[in-house]
């Protein structure tokens, strides 16, 4: 997975969530479904809240078999439907837009997970992982028209390394089996998620760019973002599950 400074490898922990009685029972319901160690930290018997912890979701619904999952409804949220390759934009619960992406591959999938966006980076620098370097040959590249990342990287609030972002190879886009990152969420549409995200012009967003330096931009308030690897009748106007497979056999742990 691209990212844009020094990382290590990390494995995507896995664990069976103490609940806690004062919290609601539709993120009870969340925490069973998923068993993201993320979210269970925020269900400990410890009522101290938890720094960067995600918002408690609403009840709309991601559909996956015969059984749902809530996904955030009020206000901004992104859902990424891994197994469509599809992001989708939400506003109250109803799509604003949908973007292409490109997810990871078999050996490095991405992970199914709730975090927070909470900034927009512009013209970001890659440093590729220890791994990368040592078995692909990759290298550290500034920023620019040949950076992997592209020209936008969004950052998340979470402990695998995962993020969302630009590309330099759009080529990719057209392709129907899109899992081919090391596991991090490179979106098509990504100056429109930019200029969506911040409230800002598309304009706004190619002014940034076009400056060449690296910064970022903090969004006006955390958006949810929600990761899964399940077809979305929240993101259909007619209510059809989308043609999405199972993009991967089992759960695995994550290279970046």
């Amino acid at each position: 997975m691209p990212t844009a400074g020094p990382t290590v490898d990390a494995n995507r922990a896995m664990s069976t969530p103490r609940t806690n009685r004062s919290l609601p029972a539709y993120f009870v319901r969340l925490l069973a479904a998923t068993g993201v160690a993320f979210l269970a930290l925020a269900c400990t018997t410890d009522d101290r809240p938890i720094r960067g912890a995600a918002p408690p979701l609403a009840e709309a619904s991601l559909h996956e078999g015969s059984g749902t999952r809530p996904v955030p409804a009020p206000g901004k949220s992104v859902l990424v439907d891994i197994a469509a390759f599809e992001l989708v934009a939400l506003q109250d619960g109803l799509p604003v837009f949908r973007s292409r992406v490109i997810v990871g591959r078999p050996g490095t999938p991405t992970p199914e997970l709730t975090s927070n966006m909470y900034a927009v980076k512009f013209n970001p620098s890659w440093t590729p992982t220890p791994a990368m370097i040592r078995n692909e040959g990759a290298r550290y590249t500034p920023p620019g028209p040949r950076n992997p990342l592209g020209r936008i990287l969004f950052e998340l609030d979470n402990d695998q390394l995962i993020y969302l972002h630009d590309t330099n190879d759009r080529s990719l886009f057209k392709r129907d089996d899109r899992a081919l990152s090391h596991g991090c969420v490179r979106v098509e549409e990504a100056r429109q998620l930019a200029s969506w995200a911040l409230d800002v012009p598309l304009a706004a967003v190619d002014e940034m760019i076009s400056r060449g330096s690296t910064f970022s931009v903090m969004l006006p308030a955390p958006i949810p973002v929600k990761l899964s690897n399940a077809g979305s009748r929240q993101a259909r106007p007619s209510g059809e599950a989308c043609a999405g497979r199972s993009t991967y056999p089992v759960a695995s742990s994550q290279m970046p």
